[in-house]
C-alpha cells in the first residue's frame, strides 16, 4: 500500500526540506513569513514577466496581511484582546488604546502608522480586495490601476519595524522596572 495524501503533504518525520511549524509559532513569526514571501516576490518580480499583474495581487495581501499581523501581534504583547476582524483602521484605533492615545509613545507610533494604516485598509478595508475578483455581494472589487511593490514594502516594513521597535522597547523598560524592585528589595532587607 502506498504512502496516503495525508502522510505525503504533512509527513510525521522531520527533514531539511520541510516547514517545521513549531518554529513559527504566533503573531510574530506569521508575519516574518509574509514579510521574507513578499520580499522574495518583490526583488524577483521580473522574473514573473507579465505574470506579476497577477502575482502583485498576492505580494500587495502579504504585505497588508502582514501590517494586520504586526498590529495583533502589538495587541497581545500588550495583554489586550485580540480582535477577529480585518479592517486595519479599526485595529489600529485598538492598538492607540491599548498603547495610551495621549501618550508620547503612541504620538510616535501614529506618525509612523496612521497615513499607511488609512491608505492601505482604504483600498483593502476587508482583506478581500486582492484575494478575490468580487466582494462578498458579487461586485468586482474597485482595485487601485497600479501598485509600486518596492514603495508598498519600505512603508510596510517602516510600519512593522516602529511596532517591533515598541515593543522592544517595551520589554527592556519592563525588564529594568524587575531589575530595579529587584534591587530595592535588597535594600530593605538592611
Amino acid at each position: 500500500m502506498g504512502m496516503s495524501l495525508a502522510d505525503e503533504i504533512f509527513p510525521n518525520e522531520r527533514s531539511p526540506g520541510f516547514v517545521q511549524t513549531e518554529w513559527a509559532e504566533g503573531w510574530t513569526y506569521a508575519s516574518i513569513g509574509f514579510a521574507e514571501a513578499a520580499r522574495f516576490l518583490t526583488e524577483n518580480r521580473a522574473e514573473f514577466g507579465a505574470s506579476i499583474d497577477q502575482a502583485g495581487l498576492a505580494v500587495f495581501f502579504l504585505q497588508r496581511h502582514r501590517m494586520e499581523l504586526a498590529m495583533k501581534e502589538l495587541l497581545a504583547a500588550k495583554g489586550a484582546d485580540v480582535p477577529t476582524y480585518h479592517e486595519l483602521t479599526r485595529l489600529w484605533k485598538v492598538c492607540s488604546e491599548a498603547v495610551g492615545a495621549s501618550s508620547t509613545e503612541w504620538k510616535e507610533l501614529a506618525s509612523i502608522g496612521d497615513e499607511i494604516v488609512a491608505l492601505i485598509d482604504k483600498h483593502d478595508r476587508s482583506s478581500h480586495t486582492f484575494r478575490y475578483p468580487v466582494d462578498t455581494n458579487g461586485n468586482l472589487h474597485d482595485r487601485p490601476a497600479h501598485i509600486d511593490l518596492e514603495a508598498v514594502d519600505a512603508h510596510v516594513s517602516n510600519f512593522v519595524g516602529g511596532l517591533d521597535g515598541y515593543q522592544a522597547y517595551m520589554e527592556e523598560s519592563e525588564q529594568a522596572a524587575r531589575e530595579y524592585e529587584q534591587e530595592m528589595e535588597q535594600y530593605v532587607d538592611y
